[in-house]
């Protein structure tokens, strides 16, 4: 999804749009004769095809919003809030992107207003990758990678003002020359909440201890807490640090979200690091004394258990947790859905629960997810997959035929096996192309909302040649 407009905006940026693809991808096929051949007892529910309708919501134009690749977030009527990484003014070159709202109108209908406007360097943040998420009194909370006093990124707040406009604080700065040199830098993750309103995210890079290198920059990450206190003003505190150091089993560079247990716990991935190098699931323990102590529950080993989880777990009303790789999987897979199975005396069990796969002649499933999971109360995943299914030749070029993205479910059955259901292709044109958001949104009623990075008008931001459907993305609604 290179666009030329984009120009020096995809600097760190490309550690999930463009450089870390490079190296994951490049990975995966030098790794796809090596590890064939590695054996896994799992029998997987065979896939099928739901004729769902897709509706595009808004289309963008890089002249006032573009590159949606933030997932939404819902409010109690059923308006929808989200992202752009690109567009609006700022000192970006091609903008610094913007907070949009759709509100609901009627059924089906929306109408989209933009609510806050970044302007970048040095006092506000720039070019946000985490999808947003509301508080009760409807503030919205959010980060960029971008921006601030150092050019880390930030933590926001937009509060709602008489007139319907919105407000924004800047609850946090990353910056990770100061604070002792262990702040963290390049948040890309969403935030969550407690019951006491702290907020948790994760940061790509910093951390301290000074280790710079390929996605390493004064430290390989962070996770970290933001708590309220007085007067509307936040603390933030680094609960862990990715060291990256040789020899160290720890994980690298987190670019997901977090998530609850029902004991308090943090669960998280990391893309990179841990025994081997292909990523790991993490878990952090509260102490008594406010401190947290991580450990590293699960390393992937390579194509036999998927390889390099790039985004977020959820978790189900029994604790297990469901992610995604973006490389391996039985057979020579594409990436897969995986389950992680906490154990009685400790540690975990992984399992694969889906193979994504890509024959020779076309991809009809995803292929290579980087998107995460939405999982309802009776355990149903809901994902997106930025390429494949095979729809049309506007995406990827070449052979296979990939196609530009899809959407679907797995849905389990009483012995704990899951069925895909691909309920959208994309096509490439109006309907959009390369879902990239981190999460879908579902209502009551079953329908999914998310975003596209490309695809839509095609003459708002053109391609950039065979394999590139030009474009600067849509919301969408799928109604299975």
């Amino acid at each position: 999804m290179n666009k030329n407009y984009k120009g020096n905006e995809m600097k760190f940026k490309d550690f999930v749009l463009k450089k870390h693809r490079t190296f994951t991808s490049a990975l995966s096929w030098a790794l796809r004769g090596t590890v064939a051949a590695l054996a896994v007892t799992l029998t997987l529910m065979p896939n099928s095809w739901a004729a769902s309708s897709e509706t595009v919501l808004q289309t963008f134009n890089i002249a006032t919003a573009a590159d949606p690749v933030t997932g939404l977030a819902m409010d109690a009527d059923g308006n929808l809030y989200g992202t752009t990484r690109l567009g609006g003014s700022g000192a970006c070159g091609a903008g610094c992107g913007v907070v949009f709202k759709l509100t609901k109108t009627g059924e089906g209908e929306f109408s989209y207003s933009v609510l806050h406007t970044f302007a970048g360097p040095f006092s506000d943040g720039g070019n946000p990758f985490g999808a947003p998420i509301l508080d009760s009194a409807g503030n919205v909370y959010g980060t960029t990678t971008d921006g601030g006093e150092a050019g880390c990124g930030v933590v926001y707040r937009l509060s709602p003002m008489a007139g319907g406009e919105y407000q924004e604080t800047i609850l946090h700065s990353f910056n990770k020359f100061v604070h002792r040199n262990k702040d963290g830098c390049n948040p890309g993750s969403y935030l969550i909440f407690d019951a006491a309103g702290n907020l948790y995210g994760t940061t790509n890079e910093g951390g301290g201890g000074g280790v710079n290198g390929t996605f390493c920059d004064n430290g390989c990450g962070t996770i970290f807490k933001l708590t309220p206190k007085k007067h509307g003003k936040y603390k933030e505190s680094v609960i862990h640090s990715f060291p990256g150091t040789k020899g160290n089993t720890d994980g690298r560079n987190p670019v997901g979200g977090l998530v609850f247990d029902s004991a308090g716990n943090l669960w998280g991935s990391t893309p990179v690091g841990g025994v081997g190098g292909f990523g790991t699931v993490f878990e952090l323990t509260p102490n008594p004394d406010g401190t947290y102590t991580e450990s590293t529950l699960y390393s992937f080993t390579g194509a036999s258990t998927g390889f390099f989880p790039n985004t977020n777990l959820v978790i189900d009303q029994a604790g297990n947790l469901y992610g995604t790789t973006v490389n391996g999987g039985l057979d020579n897979g594409d990436g897969v859905v995986f389950k992680v199975t906490p154990q009685p005396g400790g540690g975990v069990e992984e399992s694969i629960i889906h193979t994504f796969f890509c024959n020779a002649m076309v991809c009809n499933d995803g292929v290579t997810p980087f998107n995460g999971l939405t999982i309802d109360a009776n355990g149903t995943l809901y994902g997106a997959v930025d390429l494949g299914g095979g729809a049309s030749g506007q995406c990827g070029g070449g052979a296979p035929d990939l196609g530009c993205g899809i959407v679907y479910t797995l849905t389990p059955n009483p012995q704990g096996e899951f069925t895909e259901t691909i309920l959208y292709r994309f096509q490439g044109f109006a309907d959009g192309a390369e879902p990239m958001g981190d999460h879908l949104v579902v209502d009551a009623s079953g329908n999914i909302f998310g975003t596209t990075a490309e695809g839509g008008d095609s003459t708002a931001c053109p391609s950039d040649g065979p394999g590139t459907p030009g474009g600067c993305g849509v919301v969408f609604e799928v109604t299975p």
